[in-house]
């Protein structure tokens, strides 16, 4: 009977925190992805805008709205700042986590490495035992068969 490997439940947890650790990673890279999309949207809402404001209309536009117009580039300009920032923060909380999922990846491997060992160890042991219960079965068939012939 082969030998369980002494260090399965080490090979189990770290499988473990190395599922969880994929799926916060992908859960942080839906978020920062989200974040690139606001970021870009905000910045396509500047360029229409700024369209407006350069496009006919802006002639026959009078002061206040003119000064609406740009109080809104600015508020815009102050959401894009905003919203870079979440996409920076969001790729290093990503990155953080892509590191940590990295060193428990490279730890199932090495886990999974010993027990693939431990297992072809385990095979050869029982190859041998099967190698030697064969050997001594024959053995003494020989021998009953030369005790048969005297």
């Amino acid at each position: 009977m082969a030998a369980a490997f002494p260090l399965q439940a080490l090979l189990d947890h770290s499988r473990h925190r190395m599922e969880a650790a994929e799926r916060l990673l992908r859960a942080l890279k839906r978020k920062e992805d989200l974040a690139q999309q606001r970021l870009q949207e905000l910045h396509g809402f500047k360029s229409e805008y700024q369209a407006r404001l350069s496009g006919d209309r802006a002639v026959v536009m009078d002061i206040i709205l003119l000064r609406d117009f740009y109080v809104f580039l600015g508020k815009l300009d102050s959401a894009i700042a905003h919203q870079d920032v979440e996409v920076t923060n969001a790729h290093a909380h990503w990155q953080v986590a892509h590191e940590n999922w990295m060193a428990l990846r490279q730890k199932v491997k090495a886990f999974e490495t010993l027990a693939d060992r431990h297992a072809k160890q385990e095979t050869q042991k029982q190859d041998k035992r099967d190698q030697r219960i064969t050997d001594e079965t024959a053995l003494r068939k020989h021998a009953n068969r030369n005790e048969e012939s005297f």
